[in-house]
């Protein structure tokens, strides 16, 4: 049948984003793909969005047969994730920081595919939100949406606290485990081995601006 051809495409199209995106980024990739001959469907759009939302209890349209995708950043926002997808390192890039890794690159990677795991980070956004009503981060306090307005709404990247040494192959991420960090502050908690605790990061953040 035709919608399950689209439901295996759409599928397979976000698996090769990592997971999980907006519309925009999976036509894109279907259209990069090119395994369905779109250039002569007119409405092949229609066809993704409706093979997502048929397959997906965060959607009204949901036909309550395959719950397969969630909405990562809630109803409403566009942005849908595959429930059952696990990041693998063919997403990672290792970056001149890296190098040095003392625990190997293998582990390195693992531990960023898990802080790319937006079902988990999004339940810890959730939590966070709900017990202080914004999102920001936990080292600096820099808030995304107080500082660039609407476009920076629900912004802040998640880092596993858990040491990559204390990890184990078949450890799952936690909630519990991710700290919210801006941009900066989650770059600088990679430039030191091992990982610098959120409180250090505080307080090294407080001795500098006492300097100034």
């Amino acid at each position: 049948m035709e919608e399950n051809t689209w439901l295996i495409e759409v599928i397979e199209a976000m698996k090769e984003i990592g997971g999980y995106g907006d519309y925009k980024s999976i036509y894109e990739r279907i259209e990069k793909r090119n395994k369905k001959n779109i250039s002569n469907k007119k409405n092949w759009r229609s066809a993704v969005r409706a093979a997502i939302e048929k397959n997906s209890s965060d959607s009204i349209a949901f036909e309550k047969k395959a719950d397969i995708f969630y909405s990562v950043l809630g109803k409403g926002h566009g942005v849908w994730g595959l429930r059952n997808f696990e990041p693998h390192d063919n997403f990672v890039d290792i970056t001149e920081d890296d190098i040095s890794f003392p625990e190997g690159k293998q582990k390195l990677k693992t531990h960023i595919c898990r802080e790319r795991n937006q079902k988990v980070i999004q339940i810890a956004k959730n939590r966070f939100k709900q017990k202080y009503g914004k999102l920001y981060c936990e080292a600096c306090g820099f808030d995304f949406y107080k500082f660039y307005g609407k476009i920076g709404e629900d912004y802040i990247e998640g880092h596993h606290s858990i040491p990559v040494s204390e990890l184990k192959e078949d450890d799952q991420t936690k909630p519990e485990d991710i700290v919210l960090l801006c941009a900066n502050c989650h770059r600088m908690v990679h430039r030191k081995r091992p990982w610098l605790e959120k409180e250090e990061l505080k307080n090294l953040i407080q001795e500098k601006i006492r300097e100034v």
